[in-house]
């Protein structure tokens, strides 16, 4: 109540001079206010209806707060949940890469180099993504059982200071303004690949951006590709990919340019290939020891068996 007086006072003690002003009488004898006498009462009626007002609202939502069971119920939610669902901040990290030509610059993978940068630190990625993914789950259970909650208690308090339709409205409004906010999860990785020409004439520089999703997605693949290569699949792809040609034409040239197992040559009008002696898929390398010419009808008959 003292509050509702110091504010009542505030609003109407600028007012008070405007009113001590005095009045003007008629020839008539009628006491006639002035516009300004007029103006200043309207303000103080305006202004007392609207104190009047807060007044009642004020005291209407304290009543609700210290009788509602929703409210209540939805307070003790809130404690055993905020630490729980309380968003983190955004996960944010950059990576820079600094190309050594155009060419370089314009063939760099922005993508790729940004995989490799979040394989690195993988470990901490991966606990900021969980750590989030976490309180979204969280939120998830929040959410069921404030469902529950308010089905339970709202509309089911009152109190006979307050009239029911406004307990209800005002219970609602607190109500769905107590609702902790959801713990979305964000990212801002941010990877950029910039070049600047030896004398400085040019700079070219460009860069792309992902967010939580696309962060996750990327780490899922990186690690996904580091898992191929470590398979036996992906071994035996490096070893082929070591028979170069310069390789292939030391073994034509130490073989005779023959079939060594029936001697064949290209002048006989066979297709020499150079084969594994024991097979990759048997754990067979990519050396000169472990290679052989052999012609096409041969090579094929021998498909990945040992041939000595």
């Amino acid at each position: 109540m003292l509050r509702y007086r110091e504010i009542s006072m505030s609003i109407h003690a600028p007012l008070y001079s405007l009113l001590a002003s005095p009045a003007s009488t008629s020839s008539s004898g009628i006491t006639t206010l002035s516009l300004p006498i007029v103006i200043a009462i309207a303000i103080m009626v305006a202004a007392t209806i609207c104190a009047s007002f807060l007044a009642y609202f004020a005291r209407a939502g304290r009543i609700v707060r210290e009788t509602s069971a929703a409210l209540s119920a939805i307070g003790d939610l809130n404690a055993r949940f905020i630490e729980r669902v309380t968003p983190l901040p955004i996960l944010a990290a950059n990576f820079t890469y600094r190309a050594t030509s155009k060419a370089n610059f314009d063939r760099f993978d922005l993508n790729e180099y940004a995989r490799s940068c979040v394989l690195e630190r993988e470990y901490w990625f991966a606990s900021e993504i969980e750590a989030r993914k976490l309180r979204a789950g969280e939120y998830a259970s929040y959410s069921n059982e404030l469902m529950a909650a308010g089905e339970r208690t709202i509309g089911r308090s009152s109190d006979n200071r307050v009239k029911p339709s406004r307990y209800n409205k005002i219970e609602q409004r607190l109500f769905h303004r107590s609702i902790l906010a959801r713990p979305t999860p964000t990212a801002q990785v941010v990877t950029t690949a910039t070049y600047t020409s030896p004398q400085g004439r040019n700079s070219y520089r460009k860069h792309t951006e992902w967010g939580f999703a696309t962060l996750q997605s990327h780490l899922q693949t990186a690690q996904a590709v580091r898992a191929q290569r470590s398979t036996t699949t992906y071994l035996r792809a490096q070893e082929r990919r070591l028979l170069t040609p310069s390789l292939r034409a030391d073994i034509l040239r130490r073989d005779a340019s023959r079939c060594r197992m029936c001697g064949a040559s290209a002048s006989d009008g066979v297709v020499l290939h150079i084969d594994h002696v024991v097979p990759v898929s048997h754990g067979g390398r990519t050396v000169s020891s472990n290679l052989q010419t052999l012609c096409q009808s041969c090579n094929l008959g021998k498909s990945n068996r040992f041939s000595g």
